[in-house]
């Protein structure tokens, strides 16, 4: 049956203002999916907190060894970085590669901000200095370019971190802490879907004076379940982060 008869047949009247409706109800719907897509990405925002956090099978938790100082080189938290697109040009300026319309317009032909320009020029962009918080290393390549995590504090008792990540990279961690407990899972972006590393074992040891500051200093070395037995996953290394809601 033609669409035409259908619609004939059973009397359907189609005006404006239906044809206006179905079409915001399709606008609507598109920004849903939009929205599904970015959850699955791995560009780390707070949606992935949300995503991540609903897993409902977190493999191992291990204890958690609390010193009320722990010792250690965290020099790297000192170490700093501007955000992605943001560099000095020759002038010893910050100016961003893709600038927003209005900042570009700042901006002369030698990529100079002009003088009477600086104050608004720096309202536009994002020109603060973001410290590292993760120095670490892992079996993964691209986990291993990871330089911050960011971390959540949930009610009173529940800590959540997560890596976060530059773009092109593909694959992030997560870890829960919980009445002593942590555990941790790794999620890799492939192309026939998202994987999930599971914790196997490992080691946790945080420092109890930091953490009742709302700093999360700690020292670890995680295993996770792999296809390959002969292969594990690790993943080491140390985090020196604030506590986000403490």
């Amino acid at each position: 049956m033609r669409k035409y008869d259908f619609l004939k047949s059973h009397k359907i009247e189609l005006n404006s203002k239906k044809i206006i409706i179905t079409l915001n109800n399709l606008r609507y719907f598109t920004l849903f999916l939009i929205s599904v897509n970015a959850m699955l990405s791995c560009a780390v925002t707070d949606s992935l907190f949300t995503e991540k956090r609903i897993t409902t099978s977190f493999g191992s938790s291990i204890s958690i060894s609390w010193f009320q100082e722990l010792k250690g080189d965290f020099s790297f938290a000192n170490e700093w970085e501007y955000a992605e697109g943001i560099k000095i040009n020759d002038y010893q300026q910050i100016i961003c590669s893709k600038c927003p319309l209005r900042a570009e317009k700042m901006l002369d032909k030698r990529r100079k901000i002009s003088s009477d320009s600086i104050n608004v020029f720096y309202d536009l962009i994002d020109s603060t200095r973001h410290y590292y918080s993760l120095n670490s290393r892992s079996t993964l390549t691209n986990l291993k370019e990871n330089r911050f995590v960011m971390i959540k504090k949930y009610g009173d008792f529940t800590i959540e971190g997560v890596t976060k990540n530059q773009d092109g990279i593909n694959c992030s961690l997560f870890f829960r802490i919980k009445d002593d407990l942590i555990t941790s899972w790794i999620y890799i972006k492939k192309t026939e879907g998202t994987k999930i590393y599971k914790l196997k074992e490992g080691k946790f040891f945080a420092d109890k004076s930091a953490y009742d500051s709302g700093i999360l200093k700690a020292n670890f070395s995680f295993v996770y379940e792999s296809e390959n037995s002969l292969k594990p996953i690790y993943w080491s290394g140390k985090i020196h982060s604030k506590i986000s809601g403490f």
